[in-house]
């Protein structure tokens, strides 16, 4: 039984190995601020912040900041909604995509199942965006008419954000929903995740900057960084959520408790649907995929987390990983992309994941 409500007033410590790495990864510039969690399917047993929210403002991160999650959204919250909407009778993920999207019957798209999707074997590009779309309903209307096909289903593993755009259609067509409402009643609430929201943010909460360099060459705070998922107001599937770390921790945490808070709370998601989440979809190819998750493999996330460890990261810098086997998770947000890319982000994500692994918190 997850205890994921770990109070604010928990004392904060500055002078674990967790916090000399993340505020080391402030003075290397490879983000301008971070926070992390990590824990246990018991909940939450350290965070850790350093850094500014956005350095014109030099406003500090504190447990409270949110963070554009970026692609971790398709884990967390799409394919969490998609697979309680299986639970519940409402999709099936043998059914064609056309089955739940009108708009992209008798085409081939439209044949793709939704498990190609989730597992990133449809043969879609791996992304599609025109910055001439003039608000959602062109920018849905573009993907539609779009030629995005690059190789026949289950032929190969090719990872897409348009897997999740899809997936994310089916679920708001199939329900007459938003992903946002979706997003609080299948995922937020069962999980605990009081702040966490889908993008975008107005500016009456403490957010890290993100700078968007390729399409607007400014900082964003509470604009969603992701173009097709800023495009679409956050209805994308492939990214939108903001959230801090505690949230993403008690997740994390109630993902690991067999997918429940307590005995009174709603569950999260089924424990055999999380067994089944949990296994490689992808075995036939070199890249292990379970239902939105990836798996551990060379040094991701770092030689000491198990096999059966299994996460997600964002573009923007962010990161959820799960062991069922050690019983451990590890949550890091930062605002790398603020940075740029090609600081060591890579390598700095391994050496907290290690730490994290040694209990050096």
């Amino acid at each position: 039984m997850a205890d994921t409500s770990l109070p604010e007033t928990t004392p904060a410590r500055t002078d674990s190995v967790l916090d000399e790495l993340l505020a080391e990864g402030v003075e290397a510039g490879i983000f301008t601020g971070a926070a992390a969690a990590v824990g246990t399917s018991r909940g939450i047993e350290r965070r850790m912040t350093a850094g500014t929210c956005d350095p014109e403002t030099e406003a500090p991160i504190t447990r409270a900041t949110l963070f554009d999650a970026a692609s971790t959204t398709k884990a967390v919250v799409t394919a969490t909604v998609v697979l309680r909407l299986v639970e519940e009778g409402v999709l099936a993920l043998s059914a064609p995509l056309e089955a739940y999207v009108p708009p992209l019957g008798d085409t081939e798209r439209g044949r793709l199942s939704l498990r190609h999707l989730m597992t990133h074997t449809s043969g879609l590009q791996p992304y599609y965006y025109d910055p001439d779309w003039d608000g959602a309903e062109t920018a849905r209307e573009a993907i539609y008419d779009a030629e995005l096909m690059e190789a026949n289903p289950g032929e190969r593993f090719a990872y897409s954000c348009l897997n999740f755009v899809h997936l994310a259609d089916a679920a708001r067509r199939a329900t007459d929903s938003t992903l946002e409402a979706l997003a609080g009643r299948f995922v937020f609430e069962p999980a605990g995740m009081d702040a966490a929201r889908i993008g975008p943010v107005g500016d009456d909460v403490p957010l890290a900057a993100t700078y968007e360099r390729e399409h607007a060459d400014r900082a964003l705070a509470g604009e969603i960084h992701d173009p097709i998922a800023r495009a679409l107001g956050g209805e994308s599937g492939n990214a939108g959520l903001f959230t801090t770390a505690t949230d993403l921790g008690r997740f994390a945490a109630t993902l690991l408790s067999d997918g429940r808070r307590d005995t009174d709370e709603p569950r999260l998601l089924a424990p055999g649907t999380i067994n089944r989440m949990c296994e490689n979809w992808t075995s036939e190819f070199d890249r292990p995929h379970g239902l939105g998750w990836r798996f551990a493999r060379e040094c991701y996330p770092a030689p000491n987390w198990s096999r059966d460890s299994f996460g997600h990261t964002g573009y923007t810098g962010t990161s959820v990983w799960l062991d069922p086997t050690a019983d451990r998770f590890a949550v890091l947000l930062t605002n790398e992309v603020y940075c740029g890319k090609e600081a060591g982000m890579a390598r700095f994500r391994e050496r907290f994941h290690g730490a994290v692994a040694s209990e050096r918190y």
